[in-house]
């Protein structure tokens, strides 16, 4: 339940449920950050701020995107050798940006 901040400053390109095993577990958010146009953050094990939605723009650290869900139920978690509970948090992917060919 613990609050989620924008890891960059920049703009909501994506918003989609995160499915693990054909069951839906939270959502996906994917950030293009501001400086870095050719990259797509993305951030999962987490619930959606409602008020979130694509084309939004988010600032690091100031925009709450969302709250940490249990993943417990899901997957055994490394984290959690290393933590007094089930080791719940946030995973961040850095990708390239789509790109669209030009016939």
């Amino acid at each position: 339940g613990t609050d989620v901040y924008a890891p960059v400053d920049g703009t909501v390109v994506g918003l989609a449920s995160h499915i693990v095993s054909g069951r839906k577990y939270g959502a996906r958010i994917d950030v293009q950050p501001s400086d870095a146009p050719s990259l797509v953050v993305s951030i999962t094990h987490l619930r959606a701020d409602p008020a979130l939605e694509v084309g939004d723009s988010v600032a690091a650290s100031r925009s709450k995107i969302g709250s940490v869900i249990d993943f417990s139920k899901v997957e055994q978690q490394a984290l959690a050798r290393y933590t007094q509970d089930a080791g719940n948090h946030v995973a961040i992917e850095v990708q390239p940006a789509p790109t669209l060919a030009i016939p």
